[in-house]
C-alpha cells in the first residue's frame, strides 16, 4: 500500500477510535499553511482534535496564528511529532495540551532566524550576535584580569599601574571587534528575541503546559544552535504533559514516517480527517450501508500552491483502512 493511503487508513482508524479530528501538516510554517487550515475548521466535528506536525520551522508569525486559531475552535489539542517540529514548530507545540513525541521526534529552540545581508537563502540565528558580544565580555574581563595578575604578581608592578596596563591592553584587543558590531543588527536581534519570547508568552497564558516562565527562556535563549535537538527526555524538562506514542498513535507514526522525514521548506501540505458527525435531524432514518466511516478532507493530490489549498473532495471510507479512491500524498505518487 502507498505511504499516502496507509497513513490515511490510520488516520481514520485513530480517528474513529478516539473521537477527534485528526489533522496532517508538513512543510514550512507559513501564511499559505494558515489559510488552509481555517478553510479545514469550517469542517470542524468534534471539541478535541490532533495534529500530526512535521516541519523545520518558518514564519512565527504563521506558527503562532495556527495555534491560536487551534485553540479558538477546539477546547484540548494533542500535538503529535513522528519527525522533525523546530523553530515555529515549538512555537505551535506551546499551544498544545499535550506533546506526543515518537522516538524519532524532536522539537528546537524558539530563536528565531534573521537573512544574513547581501544573501539571498542563508539565515542567522538571533542569538548570534548576542551570544558574539556575550563572548567578548568574557574575553575582556579574562584579559584584564589574567594581565593584572600577571603584572602585579609575576613582575611585581605596582597596582596602579598594573591595573592602567591591563585595561589598556584589554581594549587594544577587543575594541576592534566592537567596532565591527553593527547598532541596527543588535536591535534587530533583540526584537527577534522578543517576537519569540512575546509569542511563547501568550500561548502558555491559557493552556500553561510549559514548566513556568523559566522554560520558556530557555527554550529562547539558552541552546546553543538553532538545530539542537530536543527530544523526548529534555522535552520533559520544558513541557509539563509529555509522552510516548500509544499503540494506536505509533501505527499512525510509522505509516506517517517516509512522508514527514524530510518536511523540506515548500508550500505546506495539510489535510482532515474527520470525526463522525452526530446524526442530524430525524435520527430513525437508517445509516445507508458503507457510510459508517469518516470522510476525508484532503488538500489534493500534490502540494498546494502558496495561495492556498484546491477545493478539497469528500470520499466515503468503506470501513477501518478502506478506501474507495487513491489517498492523495505530498510525494504526488
Amino acid at each position: 500500500m502507498a505511504a499516502g493511503s496507509q497513513a490515511f487508513s490510520r488516520l481514520e482508524q485513530l480517528s474513529r477510535d478516539s473521537g477527534k479530528d485528526c489533522y496532517l501538516y508538513l512543510g514550512s510554517m507559513s501564511r499559505a499553511g494558515y489559510d488552509q487550515m481555517t478553510e479545514w475548521f469550517t469542517k470542524q466535528q468534534t471539541t478535541e482534535a490532533y495534529l500530526f506536525l512535521a516541519t523545520y520551522g518558518g514564519d512565527p508569525d504563521a506558527g503562532y496564528r495556527i495555534a491560536r486559531a487551534l485553540r479558538h475552535h477546539y477546547n484540548h489539542l494533542t500535538l503529535v511529532i513522528p519527525t522533525f517540529c523546530k523553530s515555529a514548530g515549538t512555537l505551535l507545540a506551546i499551544g498544545a495540551d499535550q506533546l506526543v513525541i515518537s522516538d524519532k521526534g524532536e522539537l528546537g529552540p524558539l530563536d528565531m532566524q534573521l537573512k544574513k545581508p547581501d544573501e539571498l537563502f542563508d539565515m542567522s540565528s538571533g542569538l548570534d550576535i548576542t551570544q558574539a558580544m556575550a563572548f567578548l565580555r568574557t574575553q575582556s574581563a579574562d584579559i584584564l584580569k589574567s594581565t593584572l595578575v600577571e603584572l602585579k604578581v609575576d613582575l611585581e608592578v605596582t597596582t596602579k599601574t598594573a591595573a592602567e596596563i591591563a585595561t589598556k591592553l584589554a581594549q587594544g584587543l577587543v575594541s576592534p571587534i566592537y567596532a565591527q558590531i553593527d547598532p541596527y543588527k543588535i536591535g534587530e536581534s533583540q526584537r527577534a528575541i522578543s517576537i519569540a519570547f512575546s509569542y511563547g508568552k501568550r500561548l502558555d497564558e491559557k493552556i500553561k503546559n510549559l514548566k513556568g516562565e523559566a522554560a520558556l527562556k530557555s527554550l529562547v535563549l539558552d541552546y546553543p544552535s538553532h538545530g539542537f535537538v530536543i527530544d523526548r527526555k529534555e522535552a520533559t524538562s520544558l513541557f509539563k504533559n509529555v509522552r510516548a506514542p500509544d499503540e494506536r498513535e505509533q501505527a499512525v507514526v510509522e505509516s506517517l514516517y517516509e512522508l514527514c522525514n524530510n518536511p523540506a521548506q515548500r508550500p505546506p501540505f495539510t489535510f482532515l480527517i474527520q470525526a463522525q458527525a452526530p446524526n442530524e435531524g430525524n435520527e430513525d432514518v437508517p445509516v445507508e450501508p458503507g457510510q459508517e466511516g469518516r470522510n476525508e478532507q484532503a488538500a489534493g493530490d500534490t502540494y498546494p500552491a502558496d495561495d492556498g489549498p484546491a477545493e478539497p473532495d469528500e470520499r466515503a471510507i468503506q470501513g477501518a483502512g478502506e478506501v474507495r479512491e487513491p489517498i492523495p500524498n505530498p510525494e504526488g505518487n
